[in-house]
């Protein structure tokens, strides 16, 4: 893995934009919507950057570049996107020696992160990276997931968090709840949110809830999942929804490290054991 991914809460960051045309406008963009705090400098800016500084949505400076302001008590970290090559690899090195983090737009030799494409779905954001290597590619796949994930998701995601804690507090053991949300998600009640029917899908959820038997949903199980001659693909969803739900995973030395990564990779759950 040669980025490590991580979502980044930016309403309390400063960050600097160096550059002032049409990829910088992309990023100042994104940055706003993370209600980032912005300053930026190019001696050229374009009237969409400075209509934004008139929104009072980021501070504009209209000069070259300079060291001066790489000030690494106030800014977390750089995003380059001028067109001088040899001045990004300059500011580069600038922020390295003052420890700021930066990313150089196209070119991601010099970069210490990189921005990945993003699929939103309301309070769901889902971000998809080739590691710099193809952009393109990233866009495409992130493509294909919007077409496997309906803009119902965004809906569901808030009806789940606004009924999250109610439940919790219907549940006396605390690893109920879990089991609770595997089943409700798995049911008719997302189908009910993707076909508009909010109203049905809460009603359906509280009913839901208080039928609930604890003592009897919290007894163990145990599943033989077949591991295949080793590749990931060849899994049944039967067996993805399994793997994705258990607690403790237990593999022999056959089972090959590709079906071990994947199971890793989807689950989600911190009270999680392998054994080998």
């Amino acid at each position: 893995m040669k980025y490590f991914p991580f979502f980044l809460k930016l309403s309390e960051q400063s960050c600097l934009v160096i550059g002032g045309g049409d990829v910088a406008e992309r990023k100042v963009d994104l940055l706003i919507k993370a209600d980032a705090q912005i300053t930026l400098i190019a001696p050229e800016i374009s009237d969409h950057i400075l209509s934004l500084e008139k929104e009072k949505k980021l501070l504009c400076h209209k000069e070259g570049y300079d060291k001066k302001f790489l000030d690494p008590e106030k800014f977390k970290f750089i995003i380059v996107a001028t067109n001088d090559k040899k001045l990004n690899i300059q500011i580069a090195a600038d922020a390295r020696e003052k420890r700021i983090l930066i990313n150089v737009v196209d070119q991601p030799d010099v970069c210490d992160f990189i921005f990945s494409s993003i699929l939103e779905r309301g309070p769901i954001t889902i971000a998809v990276s080739t590691g710099g290597s193809s952009p393109v590619l990233a866009r495409m796949l992130r493509t294909k997931l919007e077409t496997m994930i309906p803009g119902g998701y965004g809906r569901l995601a808030k009806i789940v968090s606004d009924n999250r804690i109610s439940i919790r507090k219907k549940l006396k053991n605390s690893k109920s709840n879990r089991i609770f949300w595997e089943q409700i998600l798995n049911s008719k009640f997302v189908e009910l949110i993707l076909s508009g029917q909010d109203d049905e899908a809460v009603a359906y959820l509280k009913s839901e809830v208080d039928v609930f038997d604890e003592e009897v949903k919290n007894k163990g199980e145990v599943y033989i999942v077949g591991a295949g001659p080793g590749d990931p693909d060849l899994l049944t969803f039967r067996a993805l929804r399994l793997m994705q739900q258990a607690d403790i995973a237990l593999y022999d030395r056959l089972v090959h490290p590709s079906i071990i990564d994947f199971l890793l990779i989807i689950y989600m759950f911190p009270a999680f054991w392998i054994i080998r």
